[in-house]
């Protein structure tokens, strides 16, 4: 896998900047650039893709391209970012929410998401602590979407305003108390990740001044 971190955005087409403290997992933000046609030299996205807030509330698709002629600044909202190219290889994160600036160019359209929550990337190839974490996660989410079967409306609507950073702690949250009695998941990964919630809950448990709201409570 290439390790993004070691190279430019201009050079790559794309780039997961290194997580921001205390977050120990994950990225702090995703660059993305669009370019009218692919240069060959690297991956070459052609589209990214994710949720975002709806204008009455809810859950909306977004498919950024070059050119752009919309919108500028979006609110992502929870769930899967996507990116494609032209061959069809496609590249996979998962973010808890954040903000999505988009600058628009005739040379290029550049997407930068940004969260204060970590964001997972989920490598093709590779079974990695975040690409679980950001699987678990997502086995809540369809847990709580269920929850609300007949109302899913309500679903997308409340995990449209979400909080970033609260909804990934009480994710967290939910996780530690599922693993806690799943204590028969014992592979590398699941060790590793049943660690990393152990260390995270007990650094935020540790600072007084941050209630974390249920998962229930949020979605």
């Amino acid at each position: 896998m290439i390790d993004t971190h070691a190279f430019d955005t201009d050079q790559l087409g794309y780039n997961f900047f290194p997580p921001a403290a205390p977050h120990t997992v994950g990225h702090s933000q995703l660059k993305v650039i669009i370019r009218p046609a692919p240069t060959e030299a690297h991956y070459d996205p052609e589209s990214l893709t994710c949720s975002v807030a709806g204008r009455f509330g809810g859950l909306e698709p977004l498919r950024v391209h070059h050119p752009w002629l919309l919108d500028t600044a979006y609110r992502v909202c929870a769930g899967h970012v996507t990116l494609d190219d032209r061959k069809g290889k496609r590249v996979t994160a998962f973010t808890f929410g954040g903000e999505l600036h988009i600058e628009a160019a005739e040379q290029r359209t550049v997407c930068r998401l940004t969260s204060p929550a970590p964001i997972l990337h989920h490598p093709r190839l590779e079974d990695s602590l975040e690409r679980r974490l950001g699987e678990e996660v997502e086995i809540l989410f369809a847990e709580r979407r269920a929850a609300w079967l007949g109302a899913e409306e309500q679903f997308e609507r409340r995990l449209a305003q979400a909080d970033p950073l609260a909804l990934y702690y009480a994710c967290l949250t939910a996780l530690g108390e599922k693993f806690d009695c799943d204590v028969e998941r014992e592979d590398d990964i699941d060790h590793a990740l049943r660690h990393f919630l152990r260390a995270a809950l007990a650094a935020r448990s540790a600072d007084a001044a941050m209630e974390t709201p249920s998962l229930a409570e949020i979605v």
